[in-house]
């Protein structure tokens, strides 16, 4: 039960879909926010640090997203990772960081 006093926090989900001997495929679900972003950062940190092949993030089912999100990914970023289906506003805050290339369209 809710209680007054008590903050919301976003809910989340981070699932595999889909994986070959050279990628693996994660569905993000949910809304990242200032309150779970240390969340986020360790189910990213986690299917990382655990994956030597090119892991894409499909992005089309994130509601929300924060500026901590550019700084989040670019602490995690591996040459191996890649976003797909970002809404606007996140595509464009990791292109304005210099993170275009890992930006699939």
């Amino acid at each position: 039960m809710y209680r007054s006093h008590e903050a919301l926090v976003p809910l989340f989900r981070i699932r595999k879909v889909f994986e070959i001997d050279q990628l693996t495929l994660y569905k993000i679900e949910g809304a990242l926010a200032q309150n779970n972003a240390d969340s986020w950062a360790r189910e990213f940190n986690g299917i990382i640090q655990h994956s030597d092949r090119v892991t894409i993030f499909d992005c089309a089912c994130l509601t929300t997203t924060i500026h901590e999100l550019r700084d989040m990914v670019r602490n995690l970023m591996t040459d191996k990772m890649y976003f797909l289906n970002l809404p606007t506003p996140a595509r464009n805050m990791l292109r304005s960081a210099g993170l275009g290339e890992k930006v699939l369209d």
